[in-house]
């Protein structure tokens, strides 16, 4: 018993080597999908590729129309790994490595347009919501819905980011839909601007009861600049939250690069988000990734201290997947002992069936029967004797063994 379960051990460790020398290797190179240049989601990804430069990796970053582009790339494996708007469908094939910051849904309105706050009233108004393929234009096209729009009770220009918020301070739009970080560098001069107001919204839980994986949250007073107040009273704004999708087959060591990235860029105190809120695996609405599941709710390895970060990767990853493996294991291995020993006394006991009845068979067999039943005991004897049995377990044949006498003496008896 011991050497099966030896050799069992043997073979589970080999084919754990084997597994886990399987791209032991770091890769140093990963596409990254973000958006246009100079907009939120292309800062962000600057500051990624800005820290995974200190472990030697290469990030491109790829220009996009913005998350709906960001789909196709994934799905067409041009990118390794993208930033993806909330509400935001990923493609088959890929996992969410966390939830990274929540994006307000900003809609900057003309004063001298007098924009009502309910945009289930907005009739006859120029509105920039975002260029084809990008996540701003598919938050529009939601939120039109949302509000009750009718296909032509507005104008959509497709414009976005700087372009959208300059056309905006120029007159020629009357609102400039934008959904990005309020760190966005072509917000600052809407909010400077005194002829466009930030515009809050009646009826907003309504709204954000019909737009998918969309929340509440407050823009606090002051929260842009204090001087003078921006906003001048909180604002209460629909929210989207951005994700870092990658690939299923991205490798375990990026992973761990790209999470570890992601706690260093978003665990920070905003108007809009306590420290500690992000980055996050609450919200995320698709399959997580395994091992950065495990980052995010353990933290780093300690092993980081006396390894590198591409080795205690494949340690983790080995051990976050081969733990399922164990849990059905080890009821299987603390069962071997028993189906062993019961293995080994059934060799004896199905002898049992047979000198049960030739017991029942002597209280009513003639004088002629005996003789054929006594030649049956010395067989199963003969059988009982020559049974391949360990030295444990040969009590169990020897019992057999008596039993069998006390049937022989009792035809002994009856024959005399």
């Amino acid at each position: 018993m011991r050497v099966l379960l030896g050799l069992l051990a043997m073979a589970l460790c080999g084919l754990a080597i084997w597994w886990l020398a399987q791209g032991l290797a770091p890769v140093k190179q990963v596409r990254l999908a973000a958006g246009g240049q100079g907009g939120g989601y292309w800062q962000v990804a600057e500051r990624y590729r800005t820290i995974l430069a200190r472990d030697g990796i290469t990030l491109t970053v790829i220009e996009t129309a913005g998350s709906v582009e960001n789909v196709r790339h994934l799905n067409e494996g041009s990118a390794d790994v993208a930033l993806l708007q909330g509400g935001i469908a990923a493609p088959a094939g890929t996992e969410a490595l966390a939830a990274l910051f929540p994006e307000p849904l900003l809609l900057f309105a003309r004063t001298d347009a007098k924009v009502p706050r309910n945009p289930g009233a907005w009739q006859g108004l120029a509105i920039a919501a975002g260029a084809p393929g990008s996540g701003t234009r598919h938050a529009a096209d939601t939120f039109f819905a949302a509000a009750g729009h009718a296909p032509r009770a507005n104008t959509t220009v497709s414009q976005s980011g700087a372009a959208a918020a300059q056309a905006l301070v120029a007159g020629e739009v009357d609102i400039a839909l934008f959904v990005a970080p309020l760190s966005a560098p072509y917000l600052q001069p809407l909010f400077d601007d005194p002829a466009v107001t930030l515009l809050p919204l009646d009826y907003l839980a309504a709204l954000i009861s019909r737009m998918p994986q969309s929340e509440r949250r407050v823009l606090p007073a002051g929260a842009v600049t204090l001087d003078p107040p921006v906003p001048a009273a909180d604002i209460a704004l629909a929210t989207l939250t951005a994700r870092l999708v990658a690939r299923d087959t991205l490798h375990p060591s990026l992973v761990d690069r790209l999470v570890e990235a992601a706690r260093e860029i978003h665990d920070l105190r905003d108007p809009l988000v306590r420290e500690g809120d992000f980055p996050t695996l609450d919200g995320l609405g698709m399959p997580v990734n395994v091992y950065a599941q495990d980052l995010l709710r353990n933290g780093t390895s300690p092993l980081q201290d006396y390894l590198p970060y591409w080795v205690v990767a494949q340690i983790n990853r080995f051990a976050i997947l081969l733990v399922p493996v164990f849990l059905l294991l080890l009821p299987i291995l603390r069962a071997l002992p028993g189906l062993y020993q019961w293995r080994m006394r059934a060799r004896v006991f199905r002898y049992y069936q047979e000198i049960r009845e030739i017991d029942t068979r002597l209280a009513k067999a003639s004088r002629e029967e005996l003789p054929e039943l006594a030649r049956r005991l010395e067989q199963i004897d003969r059988e009982l004797t020559e049974l391949p049995l360990p030295l444990p377990y040969r009590g169990n044949a020897y019992t057999a063994r008596m039993h069998l006498d006390l049937l022989r003496r009792r035809i002994e008896t009856s024959l005399a």
